[in-house]
C-alpha cells in the first residue's frame, strides 16, 4: 500500500512539473532587456555583483518586480541559483501598492502566500 501512495505522489510530482515548469533564469550584464519574457527571473549583474534581479508580477504581468541584491541597501534579497538552473528569492516578495502580490519564489517556481 505504501508504494502506491509513493507513485501516486511521484505521478502527481511529474504532472505539476509538466503543467507548470519552472521559471527560466537569466543572467544579464548591466542593464535588462527591453521587453521582459514572461516566467523568466533575471539577475542584473555589473562589475562581478549582482545588483537585482527582474521579473514581471506572476499576477498582472504587466508591472515588473524589482529585487535589489546588493546587501548594503534596503530592502535587499538574497538570490540561490541551483545546479538544475532554477533560483530562489529570500524574503518573499510583496508589492504593497497596484496589484498587492506577495509570494515566495523558491527553486523558479511562486509560492503564493
Amino acid at each position: 500500500m505504501n508504494w502506491i501512495i509513493q507513485f501516486l505522489t511521484w505521478l502527481r510530482l511529474l504532472f505539476v512539473g509538466w503543467i507548470n515548469p519552472p521559471y527560466k533564469t537569466i543572467v544579464v550584464q548591466a542593464l535588462l532587456p527591453e521587453k521582459l519574457k514572461n516566467r523568466t527571473i533575471y539577475i542584473v549583474e555589473e562589475d562581478g555583483f549582482e545588483e537585482h534581479a527582474a521579473m514581471l508580477c506572476p499576477r498582472c504581468r504587466d508591472h515588473i518586480l524589482h529585487m535589489n541584491l546588493l546587501p548594503d541597501e534596503r530592502p535587499c534579497w538574497r538570490i540561490t541559483c541551483h545546479d538544475d538552473g532554477t533560483a530562489s528569492l529570500h524574503p518573499s516578495v510583496w508589492r504593497k501598492k497596484d496589484c498587492g502580490v506577495h509570494f515566495w519564489f523558491r527553486r523558479g517556481r511562486v509560492r503564493w502566500t
